[in-house]
C-alpha cells in the first residue's frame, strides 16, 4: 500500500511542478526569458513557443509579448495574469497547438493590467477579464469556444475596458459580454464582427450588461450576422436588475441578425443615433424578435433613450417601445432631432415603422416614416401603432415629418447618397438626389475611387477587398459621408 501511495504522490508531484508561477518580486519576462525560467512548461521550438502546462504571472511581475512569433497552447492549458500583460510585437499569434483541442483560455485577475495589440487569438476557451484595466487594439479574436469562459469570447467583470479596431469572427459565444448585475462601462469602437454566437444561443453578438455610473459606448462598429443563426441578435446593452445603465450607441452598421439594437431596463438612459440597421429579421417571427431598435422597460418610468438619425430598413418591426420604457424620437424632452429613416419594416402584410406598446405618450417629430415616398398624415398613420389603434396605448405625436408631400423639396436629409445593398460584394446601386462627384476611401484614408454620378440611380462596381469603406459625395458644394461595406 505504501508503494502505491508513493506512486500516486509521485504523479501528483509531477503535475504540480510541471506548472509555472512567477515569484511576484517585480520580474519582467518575455517569451524567450520565460522559456528559460520554465523550459518544460514553455518550450522554445526556435520558430515558435509551445505552452504545455498552466502559467501564472503573479501580481508584481509582468509578461511582455515583444516578439513577432506564435505562442501555441496545448489543450486545456490556461494562462493566468495577476500582474502586467503588455504587447509591443507588431504581428503575434496565440493559437491552440491542435485546433481541434482548444486551450482553456486566458484569465486576468483583479490585480492585472492588460494591453493587447496586433495579436490574433484563435481556438481558445475565452478570456475572463476580472480587472477593470484592459485594452485591446488591432487584434483578431476568432473560433473561440466555451471553455474557461461560458459567456463570451471576452467576458468583462468591472471597470472601463477598451476594445477598438479589432475583428471578431465565428466565435461560438458573443464577441463581448458582461454580467447582468455588474457595472462595466465598455468602450467598443471601430470593430468588425461577423457570425459570432455561432452556437446559436439566444444571445446577441454584443451582449453587455449595465454600465453603472459610466457610459457604455458602442461606436462605429460593423455587426454582420449569419442568417442561419436565427437566435442571434446584434447589439444589446441592458440592465435587467435595476443597476444604472447609460449608453451611447452611435454610427454602427448592423445587418442580418435576429434584431438590430436593444436596450432593456428602466434604469437605462442615453442615446441611439446614426446607426444603419438593415434586414435584422433572421428568425422571421414577429412574436420573438425582428426589431431594428427595441427599448424595453418595467417598473417606474426611467429617464429614457434619445433616438435620432438612424436608418432602419427591412425589419419585422422598425422601432418597438415596450412595457414602461421611455423614448424621445424627435422634439421631446431629451432633445432628439428625429431624422430617423424607415423603409419596409413590417410583417403580416402590414408596415410597422414604430410600435408604441406602452401607455406613455411618445414625441416623434421630423422623421421620414416612408422612405422614397411622399407621405401624407394617413400614410404615416398606417405605419405607426399607438393610441389611435388601441386606446390602452400612448399617443405618438409624429407631426411634422420628413418625406412629406409639402416638405419634400426642403428635405435635406434625403440629399445624401443611398447605397443598396449595403453590405454588398462590390456591386451596388447608388441613389442620388442630384448629380455630383463621389470619392471612396478605405479605413486608412487611401483613395480607391473617384468619379462622377448622375441624379437618380447609378450602378457601380468596386474591385476591393472585404472591409468597411467610406463614400464621400459632393453635391452643390456640400459633402456627405456614407459607410460602404464589402463582404
Amino acid at each position: 500500500m505504501k508503494k502505491i501511495s508513493l506512486f500516486f504522490l509521485s504523479i501528483l508531484s509531477t503535475v504540480v511542478f510541471s506548472q509555472f508561477t512567477s515569484p511576484g518580486t517585480g520580474v519582467s519576462y518575455n517569451l524567450a526569458s520565460l522559456s528559460v525560467a520554465a523550459p518544460t512548461v514553455l518550450v522554445n521550438n526556435g520558430t515558435d513557443y509551445q505552452m504545455t502546462a498552466n502559467i501564472t504571472i503573479s501580481a508584481g511581475d509582468q509578461l511582455v509579448m515583444d516578439e513577432n512569433t506564435t505562442l501555441k497552447m496545448d489543450g486545456a492549458v490556461q494562462l493566468t495574469i495577476g500582474g502586467v500583460y503588455n504587447t509591443t510585437a507588431t504581428n503575434f499569434l496565440i493559437t491552440a497547438t491542435n485546433p481541434t483541442t482548444i486551450f482553456k483560455g486566458i484569465r486576468f485577475e483583479e490585480t492585472a493590467t492588460a494591453t493587447f495589440k496586433n495579436t490574433i487569438l484563435e481556438y481558445g476557451g475565452g478570456m475572463q477579464v476580472l480587472t477593470g484595466t484592459f485594452s485591446m487594439e488591432n487584434c483578431t479574436v476568432r473560433y473561440f469556444k466555451s471553455g474557461l469562459v461560458t459567456g463570451a469570447a471576452i467576458n468583462f467583470s468591472k471597470g472601463n475596458p477598451i476594445v477598438k479596431n479589432s475583428t471578431f469572427i465565428g466565435n461560438d459565444l458573443p464577441a463581448v459580454a458582461s454580467a447582468a448585475n455588474g457595472s462595466v462601462a465598455l468602450e467598443f469602437t471601430g470593430n468588425f464582427l461577423q457570425g459570432n454566437t455561432k452556437a446559436n444561443s439566444n444571445r446577441p453578438q454584443i451582449n453587455m450588461g449595465p454600465s453603472g455610473a459610466g457610459i457604455t459606448r458602442v461606436l462605429n462598429n460593423t455587426v454582420l450576422g449569419d442568417r442561419t443563426l436565427t437566435r442571434v441578435g446584434g447589439i444589446s446593452v441592458s440592465s435587467l436588475l435595476g443597476v444604472q445603465n447609460n449608453v451611447e450607441i452611435d454610427g454602427n452598421i448592423v445587418t442580418d441578425n435576429r434584431y438590430g439594437i436593444t436596450v432593456a431596463g428602466n434604469a437605462s438612459s442615453g442615446v441611439i443615433s446614426n446607426n444603419i440597421l438593415t434586414d435584422n429579421n433572421s428568425e422571421n417571427n414577429p412574436a420573438t424578435g425582428g426589431s431594428g431598435i427595441s427599448i424595453n422597460g418595467s417598473g417606474a418610468l426611467g429617464t429614457g433613450i434619445k433616438i435620432e438619425k438612424n436608418q432602419i430598413r427591412g425589419h419585422i418591426w422598425g422601432i418597438t417601445v415596450i412595457g414602461t420604457a421611455s423614448v424621445d424620437l424627435g422634439g421631446g424632452s431629451l432633445g432628439s432631432a428625429g431624422q430617423n429613416i424607415f423603409k419596409n419594416n413590417g410583417n403580416g402584410g402590414n408596415l410597422f415603422a414604430l410600435f408604441n406598446n406602452t401607455a406613455n405618450a411618445i414625441t416623434a417629430t421630423n422623421n421620414c416614416w416612408r422612405e422614397d415616398e411622399l407621405s401624407n398624415d394617413s400614410m404615416v398613420e398606417n405605419v405607426i401603432s399607438h393610441q389611435v389603434d388601441d386606446p390602452t396605448l400612448g399617443l405618438v405625436n409624429f407631426r411634422p415629418y420628413l418625406c412629406a408631400e409639402p416638405l419634400a423639396i426642403n428635405n435635406t436629409n434625403l440629399s445624401k447618397a443611398q447605397i443598396y445593398p449595403n453590405p454588398n460584394n462590390g456591386t451596388f446601386s447608388l441613389i442620388s438626389e442630384n448629380s455630383g462627384k463621389v470619392q471612396i476611401t478605405d479605413s486608412s484614408g487611401r483613395i480607391i475611387y473617384i468619379g462622377n454620378i448622375i441624379k437618380g440611380k447609378n450602378e457601380m462596381t468596386l474591385k476591393a477587398k472585404s472591409g468597411v469603406y467610406f463614400l464621400m459625395q459632393e453635391l452643390n458644394g456640400k459633402k456627405h459621408n456614407t459607410k460602404l461595406i464589402i463582404k
